[in-house]
């Protein structure tokens, strides 16, 4: 990590803690508070994967409550993701300039929000200072450092021990929703013209009703690109023995040389079209029989659409669980230092074999198609 990135992490962990000297909230959540009608604003402003794997509890509050109005407060990185979502009636912008958050600030106080959610389970200085000045009637979040801005908190399980899906449901317990006897599924909402942008291409390359695998190449840290000689080796396994296979290459659109360097060499291998959107990758991402990613927020596509993936993790961190799809089927290899290229092709696949013949024993082995013709 560098010394810059450092101090940037030590900067906002001060400011976390000095901001502990001015605010302090502490209103106990009124038990006659009627949530039927109650105005929610969740606060969710960092990565994709982030928001993600929030769907669960926003789709549940507005199961148990459907006339409760829902809101969420989202960044650049990840503004695009609630865009066809019907529960959410607004999408807050969060840019990171001083005029643009004293005029969110004003906009989020002239809503005049029942209750505010901060979604984050580790101590955001930019939530919290955006809970301190959104005047909501009460602020609700997990037990951690910046907790003095909460009226109601909720404990913070082990990071290490659950899953971030069932760590982030326990807010919903304030509020009356016994998580512990509900279904949560991540979920995601597709644009009609983003399922015909798919559609398209599946027809165009006679890809409907073929086994496609998706490898998505690319991710949002240069330490999980595993290289292209490494994805090359890889699918050339799988195309070599698993005839009816066909590959995919997914990537987002700064990498499209590296996917095409990667699928060049290989038969039954194909690159994605370019996409414009992350709802055009998460198109294309839907009609997958299987996929292999080192990207997280490509994971949480996959348990949306219960597709079974191959994840490969970096996990220099021992103290944090990785964020594996939830309630999906899943192979995940993890390196221990930040570095995916000390996982082997020949892990990969083995990984993506166990996989397939568990959940999707359509796809056969080349040696299982021989034994059949005999």
């Amino acid at each position: 990590m560098s010394l810059l990135k450092d101090a940037e992490i030590g900067f906002r962990k001060f400011l976390v803690l000095f901001l502990g000297l001015f605010v302090h909230r502490s209103r106990p959540l009124d038990a006659s508070a009627n949530f039927h009608s109650a105005k929610f604003l969740f606060i969710r402003q960092d990565r994709i994967g982030d928001v993600l794997v929030s769907t669960p509890l926003i789709s549940l509050l507005k199961e148990t409550y459907p006339s409760a109005t829902l809101d969420i407060l989202l960044s650049e990185n990840n503004y695009s993701v609630l865009e066809h979502e019907p529960l959410i009636r607004k999408r807050w912008l969060y840019e990171k300039n001083i005029v643009s958050i004293w005029k969110l600030i004003l906009n989020l106080r002239r809503e005049q929000y029942d209750i505010v959610i901060d979604l984050m389970d580790n101590p955001s200085a930019t939530s919290t200072l955006l809970l301190a000045l959104a005047g909501g009637k009460w602020n609700i979040g997990l037990v951690k450092d910046n907790a003095y801005v909460y009226d109601v908190t909720v404990p913070l399980f082990s990071r290490k021990e659950v899953h971030i899906v069932d760590r982030l449901a326990e807010l919903l317990r304030p509020l009356g929703i016994d998580v512990s006897s509900l279904s949560l599924r991540i979920h995601y909402n597709l644009a009609g013209a983003s399922k015909e942008f798919a559609e398209r291409f599946w027809t165009s390359h006679q890809l409907v009703g073929k086994t496609a695998i998706g490898v998505n190449i690319s991710s949002g840290n240069a330490t999980r690109f595993w290289g292209i000689d490494r994805f090359r080796d890889f699918i050339s396994l799988v195309t070599s023995k698993y005839p009816d296979a066909h590959v995919l290459v997914l990537y987002h659109p700064r990498d499209k040389y590296h996917a095409e360097k990667i699928a060049g060499h290989s038969p039954r291998t194909l690159v994605s079209p370019s996409t414009h959107s992350f709802d055009q990758f998460a198109s294309l991402l839907q009609r997958l029989s299987v996929l292999v990613t080192p990207d997280t927020s490509a994971v949480h596509l996959a348990a949306a659409f219960t597709i079974p993936s191959v994840v490969l993790y970096v996990q220099s961190n021992k103290d944090l669980r990785i964020w594996e799809p939830y309630q999906t089927p899943t192979e995940s290899l993890i390196a221990d230092v930040d570095d995916l290229t000390t996982i082997r092709p020949s892990e990969v696949f083995s990984a993506f074999q166990r996989l397939t013949a568990k959940h999707l024993p359509t796809l056969k082995h080349s040696s299982e198609q021989k034994a059949t013709r005999k």
